[in-house]
């Protein structure tokens, strides 16, 4: 099942599947095409009964401030441009609803996604995909990781499902405590629970799999059916995707 292309490559080590993720992420949300290919690469993963869990690997980068811009910059008026400065103007609003479209329907799947999945964070990582990868089962991070909640800075939702997580997780004022904010750190994540552990090894990567191959040594029944009902705390993220929808105008 290994495969590579330039955004991602997936290889699997015994019956884990290691999903590396290489550049500008953004191109997954902006390209239908790419979306439903990745998506499909997914689906082979979820119905292979070889496969227990999967492992997602970003390059320091690609889910950063620098690709964020550049994707940000294609859609919208900067404010020097705009006369509307109390909301976001977009000159590409069709990018806009494709962006906005592709990743519900990228957070909604992944909440329901069959097997466990982890995920080794490095480098920045805004708020699109800092709100996908609370979506995810266990999140791992390197010390140079940190979350950037970039949104604010072009006067954006936070986007991603990311307030119905927080919430949930960190409760009501927490969550708008750490939504107000520009960056949360590595450790500061650590100590809120965000992120299960920090990887300071000088091979993350391995220590990670022999991790995730230890927690998921259990029969695939068990695994299964402990993920479907933990998730099912999660059974409103429809309702709150229609709610934000209804709110932008989507």
């Amino acid at each position: 099942m290994d495969s590579v292309n330039n955004t991602y490559e997936i290889s699997i080590i015994d019956r884990l599947a290691v999903i590396n993720l290489k550049e500008n992420a953004f191109s997954i949300l902006s390209d239908p095409f790419e979306s439903d290919t990745f998506i499909e690469s997914l689906d082979k993963i979820q119905y292979d009964p070889h496969i227990k869990s999967v492992l997602f690997l970003n390059k320091p980068g690609c889910f950063g401030e620098e690709v964020y811009d550049e994707f940000i910059k294609k859609m919208m008026i900067s404010f020097d441009e705009s006369e509307r400065f109390d909301i976001p103007d977009f000159c590409d609003k069709s990018l806009r609803l494709k962006e906005m479209n592709i990743l519900i329907r990228f957070v909604k799947y992944l909440v329901q996604f069959k097997k466990i999945c982890f995920t080794l964070l490095s480098g920045g990582i805004v708020t699109p995909f800092f709100g996908a990868s609370m979506a995810l089962d266990i999140r791992y991070a390197t010390p140079d990781m940190y979350f950037s909640l970039a949104h604010i800075k072009y006067g954006l939702h936070p986007s991603g499902g990311l307030p119905y997580f927080l919430v949930r997780q960190l409760g009501y004022n927490k969550a708008m405590e750490l939504l107000l904010q520009d960056k949360i750190s590595a450790k500061k994540a650590l100590e809120l629970g965000l992120v299960n552990r920090i990887i300071k090894s000088d091979n993350p990567v391995n220590e990670i799999v022999k991790e995730v191959q230890n927690l998921t040594s259990i029969r695939s029944c068990t695994l299964r059916c402990t993920k479907q009902l933990a998730a099912f705390t999660r059974d409103t993220l429809d309702d709150y995707f229609m709610y934000e929808s209804s709110l932008l105008n989507l």
